[in-house]
């Protein structure tokens, strides 16, 4: 997409590649209601995703160092350009901001933008989050891993009742992105499955992604409710490693792939994974947790982020900033307001369990009381 490969530190041009995907009835042009198969391709772009902490060592922990490059490639599993935007990213995190624009209400630095006219693209209607386990998962932790980060999404309603525009809504931060178009802003569904896809799945590079959504969408013809738009969730078992940079360049990520029907164009999908202790200090902003389990509390913030992003720019041609960055990557590492419980931190209840989310950029680029200081539009709740 022209419009991205002029912003290098931003979008990956990544390997094409047909996947036969089964499309739910409600969107098949099949005049009997059954699924048809179609040819879903990778876009060739995804994001650099939600970055590794500042303080984060970028040295690979692994073993597999990643490749950067500062020129775009067609290679799929090679974090290209991640290099200078992890370097403007750290630059714009440790950079204090200008005092004149620390007042509350004032225009905050560093806007961010709708680039495509009016910014149509985003997504609207009912969406149906839809996790793909993938690896060596037991049953009993995906029943784990559905409860806890469904309750995110459904923590304040379910299907069409449940508008990010609620008040208290984790999401809630994307409103403005909605409603300064003129647009109804989408509510939210949770899809759990105990699926389990390519339980043998080791390093999973940005390919293997896509193919293992098909995998599943294949065997789940009927899964996505009729009426929504799906938004997959690859989510890799600590068993897997997602070899284009998780947890020394990005510690989740989104993109989107395209078919040749109208109805499968800019199908979004979101990528990160369940993690050991060695990515603690990389994808996790504290070493204890609220909810009993470091890993999945740091996924929880991730995907926050991603949806966030999926939200308001599925296709990287919505909102984005000067730099390249999506809302959530303005606020990564920022959670404002913090509590504790025992020895666990958290900034938001969602129900009956405490989550640390990292806060939103607001849509009307006004400074607020949150923010990692002083002249940043970030904020929790919207």
């Amino acid at each position: 997409m022209n419009i991205r490969r002029s912003v290098i530190a931003f979008s990956v041009i990544a390997l094409t590649l047909n996947l036969s995907v089964a499309v739910h009835a409600d969107q098949s042009s099949s005049s009997h209601g059954h699924p048809t198969s179609e040819n879903f391709k990778f876009s060739g772009l995804r994001s650099h995703g939600y970055p590794v902490q500042p303080s984060q060592d970028q040295g690979d922990t692994s073993g597999t160092p990643a490749t950067y490059t500062d020129q775009l490639s067609p290679l799929a599993d090679q974090s290209n350009g991640d290099s200078k935007w992890l370097h403007n990213f750290f630059n714009n995190f440790n950079q204090k901001p200008n005092g004149k624009l620390s007042v509350v209400g004032s225009p905050a630095k560093g806007p961010i933008s709708c680039h495509s006219g009016p910014c149509t693209t985003t997504l609207t209607g009912t969406v149906s989050l839809i996790p793909v386990w993938v690896g060596g998962w037991a049953d009993s932790d995906v029943a784990t891993w559905n409860s806890v980060l469904g309750n995110i999404v459904t923590s304040l309603g379910s299907a069409s009742a449940n508008s990010v525009a609620l008040p208290g809504h984790v999401f809630n931060t994307n409103t403005l992105y909605f409603t300064s178009q003129s647009l109804t802003p989408p509510s939210l569904q949770w899809v759990p499955n105990l699926s389990i896809t390519a339980p043998t799945a080791a390093n999973v590079n940005d390919a293997d992604v896509a193919t293992y959504i098909n995998t599943f969408i294949s065997a789940n013809p009927t899964i996505v409710p009729a009426g929504t738009t799906p938004v997959y969730i690859y989510i890799g078992a600590n068993t897997t490693l997602l070899t284009s940079g998780f947890g020394t360049t990005y510690c989740g990520w989104h993109a989107y792939g395209n078919a040749t029907t109208s109805s499968l164009t800019g199908v979004p999908y979101i990528a990160f994974q369940n993690f050991t202790s060695q990515y603690n200090s990389a994808c996790s902003a504290q070493t204890t947790s609220p909810n009993g389990n470091v890993a999945l509390d740091a996924m929880a913030n991730i995907m926050v982020h991603e949806v966030d992003e999926v939200l308001t720019d599925p296709n990287f041609g919505a909102w984005y900033d000067a730099n390249g960055a999506e809302s959530a990557d303005k606020c990564a590492w920022a959670f404002g307001t913090i509590y504790s419980t025992g020895t666990a931190k958290y900034n938001v209840q969602l129900g009956s369990l405490k989550y640390l989310i990292q806060m939103d950029w607001l849509e009307n680029n006004l400074v607020t009381p949150a923010g990692r200081g002083p002249g940043t539009a970030c904020s929790i709740t919207g």
